[in-house]
């Protein structure tokens, strides 16, 4: 403790800087708040202090200016009054880049797609005191004081007069409190007191470096010099601390991160009815239920799990070909059904982890996917169709090239520019299986990409895919082989490699596959787009295929009211197109069939979603003989 003999022979500014109380230092770069309670002795009494933890809570760090001899000119930027009352903490205003949990689709489905957000706990240490309850509220805002006797508790008589005087209309460095008090019957400690002097050194020297001389006097400077090293241990200490503090804040800045699993998905509720096509698709009701969980270990990392249960059968329709039975067409099947009956049962659908090497490098571990799409090698064709709010038809959700094949593997993201992303991923059917080749011995599918994404309305891609599949497992069946028809597309498309649909035996199957596409925004209220898909297929021993599809899509947001939106697409699902070989085969038509769908997703609610739809197959099952298919369609979604 210092002597009050001492400093009640010293200028006004010191015995001012005593008289302050309730004192807490928030400092950031343009203010330096100073706070504390305590009590101010009488004049004939001896004071008496409270030991108290100073806390201080910044991004900056108190400097200790120079006390120049006269006149020096200095420039910094420093504060214009110094707070001795608020008692309310302030939280750091920086936070550690994270990733965004938040925006699950564009985790899901986005060409360039980035890691979540993580929310994380504020470290502030409140201060340690036990207050009275009216030193104590923290919502008392301050006020700057003009002049001293706004204070009501300052009388002129008063000791305290002249030095708050000083202070207050000669140097701005003093707040009250917004009740018009002072409150200047508390005690500070020599630290408190070091604290409110470096806040007026600052205030001084900021007058000096704007050449204002005439309010700084030398008597001033003198008598701040004596405070300064009265208190350089305080003041020295108090650098000290703040830089502590500092090295912690980065620290924890660096380091500090919470482990967060954001949960998503949604609920499909289908209703089909068939008006016309084979007479045994009858009406029906089906459902599809995904739940993803996205995680975060570092902050930029992800791991994405999905589980998934589903009702879903495929209607049987059209299964002729030229006279003979090669198996019903999956055109025109719903998304609803694009997993495939899993019998109300719950599995694990797709587990991959994504992790960047470098800020333009990720690297992706497929551990396993049998759901839909491989999330290393599709972005959504277009940002309006979100799983279950876009077009009905899985065909006109993404290019069916994505269809082929799928399982275990690893695929890398490199970002070229901003708007440039190149993707190489390479995955194993059986890559959790041994006997069946394993990851390196078995059927795969590897393939390459390039997205150009330079807006939200322009998005351009093209795809090389190479793949391997055993006898009668070729289809566009996200690699589940044991569904022979596939997801989309005529029978022939998806069973040509089966015995006894073309040729005698089943054949192996290696794919040169290809895919262009893109979409354009032609306003905020008309987006264009569509993809060509070429599968050059080879049956070892056998003969050669070739399956083309494509599609010319339109989207309209915001169609008849804000958050809703129309679609109109028509395309050729993928379709057998000509077989060459040696060996005698069964004839087969390749007729044009044409997929036609309308769609209109009214929003009831940001959760909730009911979208009608037309859809109609002509010359289903690429035969003109067979009857349209037109199946009017119900879907409800519910997103979480």
């Amino acid at each position: 403790m210092f002597e009050l003999k001492k400093l009640l022979t010293t200028p006004i500014v010191k015995v001012a800087a005593i008289a302050t109380s309730s004192l807490i230092i928030n400092v950031s770069p343009s203010q330096a708040t100073i706070t504390d309670s305590s009590t101010v002795p009488q004049a004939n009494s001896s004071p008496k202090f409270l030991s108290q933890e100073l806390q201080i809570v910044t991004d900056s760090s108190l400097i200790k200016p120079k006390i120049p001899d006269i006149n020096p000119l200095t420039t910094k930027t420093l504060p214009t009054s110094v707070n001795f009352f608020n008692q309310s903490t302030q939280k750091p205003s920086h936070t550690p880049s994270t990733l965004n949990l938040a925006d699950t689709s564009q985790v899901e489905w986005s060409p360039n797609s980035s890691a979540p957000v993580n929310s994380y706990s504020d470290n502030v240490v409140k201060p340690n005191s036990d207050f009275d309850e009216e030193n104590t509220s923290t919502d008392e805002s301050l006020g700057q004081i003009n002049s001293v006797a706004q204070f009501s508790d300052v009388q002129p008589t008063d000791w305290a007069f002249q030095a708050l005087q000083s202070l207050v209309e000669r140097y701005g460095c003093i707040a009250g409190y917004p009740n018009g008090t002072f409150r200047g019957n508390r005690a500070l400690t020599r630290y408190e007191f070091a604290a409110g002097l470096n806040a007026c050194l600052d205030r001084i020297n900021e007058l000096i470096a704007t050449a204002i001389t005439d309010l700084v006097t030398k008597e001033d400077l003198t008598s701040l010099r004596r405070l300064q090293e009265e208190f350089s241990t305080e003041l020295a200490t108090l650098r000290g601390r703040v830089d502590a503090l500092e090295a912690r804040t980065s620290e924890l800045e660096a380091n500090q991160f919470s482990l967060t699993t954001k949960l998503f998905g949604n609920t499909i509720v289908q209703t089909n009815a068939y008006f016309s096509g084979d007479e045994n698709a009858q009406a029906n009701i089906q459902y599809l239920t995904f739940l993803g969980f996205l995680t975060s270990f570092t902050g930029r990392d992800l791991l994405v799990t999905g589980i998934g249960t589903t009702n879903t059968t495929f209607a049987e329709t059209a299964p002729n070909n030229n006279g003979r039975n090669v198996g019903g067409t999956r055109e025109g099947a719903s998304n609803a059904s694009s997993a495939g009956d899993l019998g109300n049962n719950f599995r694990i659908i797709t587990l991959d982890y994504q992790f960047p090497l470098s800020d333009n490098l990720t690297v992706n571990l497929v551990a396993g996917n049998r759901y839909r799409f491989s999330p290393i090698s599709l972005p959504r064709f277009a940002p309006y169709y979100v799983s279950g709010v876009g077009p009905v038809g899985s065909f006109a959700e993404a290019p069916p090239i994505f269809l082929i094949g799928a399982g275990s593997g690893v695929g890398l993201n490199y970002k070229v520019l901003d708007s440039t992303v190149i993707n190489l991923s390479y995955l194993a059917t059986f890559g959790d299986n041994s006997s069946f080749g394993g990851l390196f011995n078995g059927e795969y599918v590897a393939s390459a990409q390039i997205n150009y994404n330079p807006n939200p309305g322009l998005f351009l891609q093209f795809v090389y895919q190479h793949g391997y599949f055993y006898p009668g497992n070729f289809g566009f069946n996200n690699g589940q082989g044991f569904r022979g028809n596939g997801f989309v597309g005529t029978a022939l498309a998806n069973r040509f490699d089966d015995a006894g649909v073309l040729f005698d035996n089943a054949s192996a199957v290696t794919t040169n596959a290809y895919s262009l596409g893109g979409y354009f925004a032609l306003s905020p209220k008309v987006a264009i787009g569509g993809w060509a898909n070429l599968i050059k297929a080879r049956l070892l021993g056998t003969g050669d295929a070739d399956i083309w599809t494509y599609s010319i899509q339109a989207a309209f947001p915001d169609l008849f009211r804000k958050g809703n939106h129309g679609g109109l697409i028509v395309g050729m699902e993928p379709t057998l197109t000509g077989v060459r070989s040696n060996i005698p085969y069964a004839p087969f038509k390749n007729d044009t069939s044409l997929h036609i769908e309308a769609y209109y997703a009214h929003r009831v609610s940001e959760k909730i979603s009911i979208t009608p739809s037309l859809t109609w197959i002509t010359a289903p099952n690429q035969d003109a003989d067979n009857q349209d298919i037109v199946i009017g369609g119900l879907r409800t979604t519910f997103s979480f």
